[in-house]
């Protein structure tokens, strides 16, 4: 092999040095900046290396773009001690083959090396830098399990392959997903995310395909769905698998033939988009349960991106921590400065079920309740210093529902209430009907078609609860 190595430390150079001569390779390195000219093509290098940490974002992908474009055969290897997702994703997806977090190991390097050159697989791919998140939603994640999961995204992100993304509730599923839309060449067109499980079943039809005006009572006007909102984009189906069969079968038709007809209409509508999908489930137990179909499935798992639950990467707890503590500083007019030792040591103790989603509501709430300048163990839910005796099981919605039902028993029993049931029962469906009345704007059809109810039922209800 011919290797150059283009800005790199002392450290690191004398490891690239011994590691190569050894194996019988030559290796050049170049500083003060490369010229990828005539001079460089004639000495056909097979392996680049690039210290990363030498460069500015912006001139790093452009010299990795430029490299890995002059021949395919030229295996660019970046090297660094950056480890977010948009640099991994960002050299991925404009060309490099791998990168390799410092400290370097020799033997790990030339692994990859050989195997690259076998490969030769190298991409380029245009990229145009941007921040796609807001900065509390920002991908954090140092541990070897997310760095692959960075690469992963930048290889996947520019085909137009469906992409299904595994993990418990709570891991990012819809921020990894945003990832693969914000590094893409859709970019610029619109991100359409869908939640299978907040949409009736009767209604998920005319939700991804629209509808026209008179195609059922209540359509005064027609309704574009999220398949042509999307249209060029990307559409993000949240919790595929509480999909019913015959919504599933229409879904594989339009990801078959990239084309639908809305409900009550006869017009052929084309569409362009890519799709990606996740589950908390899964989904080839739901095929053997005949629940999920197997057809549809294969079309979608063409990439499959699987989220580690927090507790399998406790080392990035730490730097989790410190990303929400400077978020809610801001939010909550605070200045804390972090976590005490002692506190530390429960929450690296505590396995989180409830995932990133749960560490942030924890840090947030241990924030609120701070009277210093770092979080105590006092601070902190009891479930996370095993204060309180957990009852939870499932997704943290279900917890704060678990956590709001003991409270109202509590009130109940000290009043002395007998009626349990409609005492509870009457207080959730008033505002279920609330919320639902407001989203409708007031709209008695669309509301009771949400709730499964006739009209009657629903203003008798609301005369009932003073909702008129």
């Amino acid at each position: 092999m011919k290797v150059l190595g283009i800005e790199i430390e002392d450290k690191e150079r004398d490891i690239l040095t011994r590691l190569f001569i050894e194996n019988g390779d030559s290796i050049d390195y170049e500083d003060g900046g490369l010229l990828v000219n005539k001079e460089f093509k004639k000495k056909k290098y097979n392996i680049v290396v690039i210290d990363s940490d030498k460069f500015e974002y912006d001139e790093l992908m452009i010299l990795v773009k430029e490299i890995s474009s002059i021949d395919k055969k030229i295996v660019v290897l970046v090297i660094g001690e950056n480890s977010t997702l948009q640099m991994i994703a960002g050299v991925i997806k404009n060309g490099a083959y791998d990168y390799i977090l410092k400290p370097l190991e020799g033997v790990e390097i030339l692994t990859v090396s050989e195997k690259a050159l076998k490969d030769q697989k190298i991409k380029a791919e245009k990229f145009t830098p941007r921040i796609f998140f807001g900065e509390e939603d920002e991908i954090i994640g140092t541990t070897k399990r997310m760095i692959e999961i960075f690469k992963l995204i930048g290889k996947v992100a520019s085909s137009n392959v469906s992409v299904l993304i595994t993990g418990e509730s709570g891991t990012g599923k819809e921020l990894i997903a945003k990832a693969i839309h914000e590094f893409s060449d859709r970019k610029d067109d619109k991100f359409v995310a869908v939640n299978c499980t907040a949409i009736p079943s009767t209604l998920m039809e005319s939700e991804f395909f629209g509808y026209e005006k008179g195609a059922f009572t209540g359509a005064i006007a027609r309704k574009i769905g999220k398949f042509e909102l999307a249209n060029e984009g990307t559409l993000f189906l949240d919790e595929v698998g509480d999909m019913e069969l015959d919504i599933q079968a229409k879904l594989l038709r339009v990801l078959q033939e990239n084309e639908f007809v809305r409900v009550g209409g006869t017009e052929t509508i084309s569409v362009d988009v890519r799709i990606v999908v996740a589950t908390n489930k899964s989904l080839e137990d739901m095929i053997t349960d005949g629940k999920f179909r197997d057809d549809l499935y294969h079309r979608l798992k063409v990439v499959e991106i699987e989220l580690p639950p927090l507790r399998e990467r406790k080392d990035d707890i730490p730097i989790l921590i410190e990303h929400f503590v400077k978020v809610f500083n801001g939010e909550l007019n605070k200045n804390i400065k972090g976590v005490s030792k002692l506190a530390m040591k429960k929450i690296m103790s505590y396995d989180w079920p409830g995932n990133i989603r749960e560490l942030k509501n924890s840090i947030k709430s241990g924030m609120a309740v701070c009277r210093g300048d770092s979080i105590l163990p006092e601070d902190l839910p009891g479930d996370v210093t095993g204060a309180k005796i957990s009852k939870r099981h499932g997704d943290i919605q279900d917890w704060i529902l678990a956590d709001w039902i003991e409270g109202e028993l509590s009130i109940l029993s000290q009043n002395k209430e007998k009626n349990y049931y409609n005492s509870i029962i009457s207080r959730v469906e008033r505002e279920l009907i609330r919320q639902l009345l407001e989203s409708t704007n007031g709209k008695k059809v669309d509301t009771a078609e949400l709730l499964g109810i006739t009209r009657n039922t629903l203003r008798s209800k609301m005369n009932a609860y003073g909702l008129e």
